[in-house]
């Protein structure tokens, strides 16, 4: 079963993605574990660790609310940003919006 993630930040849209579990969870150890675990071996505190996430969330918010292009790379750090942000628990875990996808129909209607 895949799901779409949506995440807003500060009351704004941002981004979705297509996800395999409806978990956040899950996903945060697939995609920002690692990036914690770096900080750590790099010894960055948690309060840089959130300083620098929330400031790079606070720039792809302004792209968006510019009008500014944002690249597909840049969605994906935003998503590891976001949930370091939950994990640190800067941002509710309950503003993280699922939603099941649709099974496409295997009939063709041609007979």
């Amino acid at each position: 079963m895949t799901y779409d993630m949506f995440l807003d930040y500060e009351d704004l849209y941002i981004c979705r993605f297509k996800v395999k579990s409806d978990d956040w969870l899950s996903i945060y150890k697939e995609v920002s574990e690692n990036f914690i675990r770096d900080a750590f071996r790099k010894n960055v505190t948690i309060p840089k660790q959130i300083q620098m996430c929330r400031s790079f969330c606070d720039s792809i918010k302004k792209r968006k609310e510019d009008c500014y292009k944002v690249r597909a790379s840049d969605y994906l750090m935003f998503m590891t940003c976001y949930l370091v942000l939950v994990k640190y628990k800067q941002i509710k875990e309950a503003d993280i919006i699922f939603l099941r996808r649709k099974r496409k129909s295997r009939i063709s209607g041609r007979g």
